[in-house]
C-alpha cells in the first residue's frame, strides 16, 4: 500500500529545504518528494514501506526539530 506521509520541521536557515529533500530520497521505499507549506517547512513523502518513526528519527538529528503532520493512502 503506497503512503502518503507530511513531516514538518522548524527551519533556521534556508538550507533546510534541501537539506531535508536530499536525506529523504536516501531512505528506503521513497517514491517521490514535494516541499509543501507557506514558509516552506513542510516535506511531503510518497512511496511504501517506509518506517515513519524511522525515517522521522533520522530527520530530527540532521535537520532539527521535526514532527509528523499527517499520514494517508496515496491515491
Amino acid at each position: 500500500m503506497k503512503q502518503k506521509i507530511v513531516f514538518q520541521f522548524e527551519m533556521p536557515c534556508s538550507q533546510h529545504p534541501r537539506k531535508a529533500l536530499k536525506f529523504v530520497a536516501e531512505a528506503y521505499g521513497v517514491e517521490s518528494l514535494a516541499i509543501q507549506g507557506q514558509q516552506k517547512n513542510q516535506v511531503v513523502v510518497t512511496g511504501e514501506c517506509i518506517d515513519i518513526v524511522s525515517l522521522a528519527r533520522r530527520l530530527r538529528k540532521k535537520v532539527g526539530y521535526t514532527d509528523v503532520i499527517s499520514v494517508s493512502e496515496a491515491k
